[in-house]
């Protein structure tokens, strides 16, 4: 597991300009090991998402999860106003309803979506997660011990042209190349705020933990902050670091982030 002597780059998140937090339009977030804690959501969390919502921004949810578990959590979860589902592919707004984004996706691509998966699960014994049946797009299996950077090369090279497998903190998944989730996030957020998302743009910030939220990382060169539990992904997401790092894992992670970003709005002139 990489140490923190292996990031130079990541900065602290205290260091982060109380002047970007204070001009920020949308916070978006990852779900699992991000805003979650052993895979729950706690009162904590909840309750600084209540708070969020009193101090005008947009939150969005960005996660690798199922389109049914987006839609629930888009329609149960308090401030969220988007929740964008299977890296990038599909979102739901506040109110549950449905949208896709990317290419179109047809019943041939169905069954080479399937034939790849297969494929990559029987060379790599992987196991599909419970969710696997309320996904679009993708196909998903949980992530084995051990399974690191060159695992994930590895199963790169069995996949077709136009399909790509990533990875989270927990799960692997084979899904098309070419959208992701910063593409997800851009598309889902332009009929709501179609000024934003530019090409370096700080008027979003972006919160992660692993490397499937590489995109977003990417995207977001200066105002993107991995939660401190990053440092295990720092081999999988190569240059497409977080700017910025927190000091607790996970959950702890994103309060530091919302604590601060709320503290430097409310005290904006």
């Amino acid at each position: 597991m990489p140490s923190d002597k292996e990031s130079p780059k990541l900065q602290p998140f205290a260091g982060m300009p109380g002047s970007v937090l204070v001009g920020l339009r949308v916070l978006a977030a990852d779900i699992d090991d991000t805003i979650t804690e052993g895979g729950k959501l706690s009162a904590r969390t909840l309750n600084l998402l209540e708070e969020l919502e009193a101090v005008g921004l947009l939150l969005a949810l960005v996660t690798g999860r199922s389109a049914g578990c987006a839609q629930a959590l888009a329609g149960y979860l308090p401030a969220v106003r988007l929740v964008i589902g299977e890296n990038g592919l599909v979102s739901f707004d506040g109110a549950g309803r449905r949208r896709d984004l990317g290419p179109p996706r047809d019943a041939t691509f169905a069954r080479a979506l399937a034939d790849n998966a297969e494929r990559v699960a029987r060379a790599f014994a992987l196991t599909r997660t419970d969710d696997d049946a309320f996904r679009l797009f993708e196909r998903a299996f949980l992530r084995p011990a051990g399974f690191d950077a060159d695992a994930l090369r590895g199963c790169q090279q069995l996949v077709d042209k136009g399909f790509e497998v990533i990875a989270s903190s927990i799960h692997i998944h084979v899904r098309p190349s070419g959208w992701d989730k910063a593409d997800g996030l851009l598309a889902a957020l332009a009929p709501i705020l179609p000024d934003v998302g530019a090409d370096g743009d700080a008027s979003i910030l972006f919160v992660g933990d692993s490397s499937n939220d590489r995109p977003l990382f990417a995207r977001f060169p200066r105002t993107s902050v991995g939660v401190r539990n990053v440092v295990g992904f720092l081999a999988e997401l190569g240059a497409d670091r977080p700017a910025y790092i927190t000091e607790g894992e996970a959950a702890a992670g994103f309060a530091e982030v919302v604590t601060r970003l709320l503290a430097a709005r409310r005290w904006a002139p």
